[in-house]
């Protein structure tokens, strides 16, 4: 049941930076995209969150299609009546509807959970190097000093000398 889940939402939840296109779901779903387009225009929170974006890497071509952000597409999932849906895939469409939030929000948390060990792994490495710098820096100072207690210092002056070589 979780592998399907998961074909379900990367087969339909195709994004671009922080919106998702409504395309792939319609397709996957076999709903009119156009008449959905509709549907959300005429809903006041879902038209503020929509936006029309083109996308040739993932539909080949330059074509602007209507886009959600997380939250108008979680909106309008909710919003979509499962009895559009065709019989055969209305179970797998209600099973979406169910998991669709966890998905879009656990995924982004698991993200957060990331950068902040990222982060949290960086600034110790940070440290770590000062402190390397650091060892290495005191290590230094102790050679030298005790460099300087237990052996003179002995100034010698260079004189330059030739040689002759006999004929």
């Amino acid at each position: 049941m979780e592998k399907t889940a998961l074909q379900m939402f990367t087969s339909t939840v195709k994004n671009d930076d922080e919106h998702i296109y409504i395309k792939p779901l319609c397709d996957f779903f076999k709903i009119d995209p156009e008449n959905q387009g509709d549907k959300i225009k005429n809903d006041l929170i879902l038209a503020k969150s929509s936006v029309k974006k083109p996308n040739k890497t993932l539909f080949g071509d330059n074509y602007p299609r209507l886009c959600l952000d997380k939250k108008g597409f979680i909106r309008w999932i909710q919003l979509l009546n499962p009895n559009i849906i065709d019989k055969n895939l209305r179970p797998s469409f209600l099973i979406y509807q169910e998991l669709i939030f966890e998905f879009l929000y656990g995924a982004a948390e698991e993200q957060k959970m990331i950068g902040s060990l990222n982060a949290k792994l960086q600034n110790l490495k940070l440290d770590y190097s000062m402190i390397g710098n650091e060892i290495r820096t005191t290590q230094q100072k102790l050679f030298r000093a005790l460099n300087n207690r237990y052996q003179y210092s002995i100034p010698f002056t260079h004189q330059k000398r030739t040689f002759e070589f006999p004929e």
